[in-house]
């Protein structure tokens, strides 16, 4: 962790819930300078997650109403990327908020 924090270029780290986890961050040292939430609208967070799972509707609603509200955590984030769009367009969005850093 310290080779990381010493570091002179940037790491980006995935971690789809990094807010409900948040007694882990603390456990491990996890710190980021930033934190990046890229989130889709709730019917299409529905559908991937059917997809991806093979499960049902109501399974998905499950999973997504036992996580933190995408409207609160667009409060804890840093950096916002709204990807409903294509995926041209959310490459856009990163690439300006990359352009900043």
């Amino acid at each position: 962790m310290e080779e990381i924090k010493n570091s002179k270029g940037r790491v980006f780290v995935d971690i789809p819930l990094l807010f409900e986890a948040q007694h882990l961050n603390e456990k491990y040292g996890l710190e980021f300078d930033e934190v990046w939430l890229v989130y889709v609208s709730r019917e299409k967070q529905i559908a991937r997650l059917i997809k991806r799972d093979k499960i049902s509707r109501g399974y998905a609603l499950e999973k997504i109403n036992s996580q933190i509200s995408v409207e609160d955590k667009k409060i804890m984030a840093d950096v916002i990327i709204d990807n409903s769009g294509s995926l041209e367009e959310t490459f856009r969005q990163v690439e300006e908020y990359l352009k900043r850093l």
